[in-house]
């Protein structure tokens, strides 16, 4: 997971210099494009952060995570900046409840100061000494002054849990929430599902190709971000209005294992069996419509599930599935 896609809520909070180009480029979930020949008024337009040159030392920005997390890796991506990028990079990260940390906050260096090739995609993982606290900011370094592209930040959301009895929305990714598998993710992503935002456009859902096999169907399949019980889900088919499932069901499993189809991974976090696991309908076949939120009531609201699959007859886009319930 990209902690710091803006739709998860991450915002830049503050920069030492953007002359050239926002910081808040850095976070836009697209690719980075290019405009050859366009020109601001303070130079060649850039889809990224860019500062103004012949820096002395290095400049800066601050990073608020939508939500704090346990960080893994970087990609600190220089596309289409050539001449003119940022030849150094360093990461820092501090945990605060404020929305901008004060002058006493502690920051942690994450990522030491390390290269950056031009025009690429530069990954850097993260040493598993790091990884023993969650971060709410980070702090972008740049050497001596130049330009960056994207700043992707993959990791774990840390959730921070109402007390035991709340009615959450267990599949979201506030809460730990997780895309496991789908079917097809043909025009985009099933990630989008879970994301906390309203679906901007089609883009920004779960959309499948069209199928031309008689009785087809296309699933997904979510991890809860805790074991619970489920009462209620909303499926939204916002902005898919042509283009929509024409029905829809849920099933619902136990399992300590991350993805319950893979019977290798089962059978070792189950000590045996077969490797399979029991899927209980929980919502029967229901109709959709397009751009539309439809809630419906759950089955088997006693019993306790890992994991969730959206099954849609025969194709199609859905914006968001939210699945409420408590946590075990």
């Amino acid at each position: 997971l990209d902690l710091a896609r803006s739709s998860l809520g991450t915002t830049i909070l503050e920069c030492s210099d953007e002359f050239f180009a926002g910081a808040d480029n850095l976070l836009k979930p697209t690719e980075a494009i290019s405009r050859p020949g366009e020109f601001t008024d303070n130079g060649a337009w850039m889809d990224g952060w860019e500062t103004r040159r012949h820096n002395i030392g290095y400049d800066w920005t601050i990073v608020r995570l939508g939500y704090a997390g346990i960080i893994s890796a970087f990609d600190i991506d220089t596309a289409h900046f050539k001449g003119n990028h940022a030849p150094f990079a360093s990461v820092e990260g501090t945990f605060s409840t404020q929305e901008t940390p004060g002058p006493r906050a502690q920051w942690r260096e994450i990522l030491p100061k390390a290269p950056l090739e031009p025009n690429s995609h530069n990954y850097f993982g993260i040493d598993s000494s790091l990884k023993d606290m969650a971060y709410t900011h980070l702090r972008l370094k740049i050497y001596p002054d130049g330009g960056v592209a994207r700043f992707r930040v993959y990791g774990d959301v840390s959730p921070v849990f109402p007390p035991v009895g709340s009615v959450i929305d267990l599949a979201g990714v506030g809460f730990g929430g997780k895309m496991v598998a789908a079917s097809n993710q043909h025009f985009s992503h099933g990630d989008n599902l879970i994301l906390p935002s309203k679906g901007k456009n089609m883009g920004d859902g779960w959309e499948t190709r069209r199928s031309r096999e008689p009785k087809h169907s296309d699933w997904v399949v979510l991890r809860l971000g805790a074991p619970g019980r489920l009462e209620r889900v909303c499926v939204d088919t916002a902005h898919f209005k042509g283009n929509f499932p024409q029905t829809v069901e849920l099933y619902a499993c136990r399992t300590k294992a991350f993805d319950p189809y893979n019977l290798a991974q089962v059978k070792a976090t189950e000590g045996g069996g077969d490797g399979t696991v029991t899927w209980f309908r929980i919502l029967d076949r229901e109709s959709l419509s397009g751009n539309k939120e439809h809630e419906f009531k759950l089955k088997h609201m006693s019993k306790v599930f890992t994991h969730v699959r959206m099954v849609i007859y025969p194709d199609g886009g859905v914006s968001r599935l939210r699945v409420w319930g408590t946590r075990d």
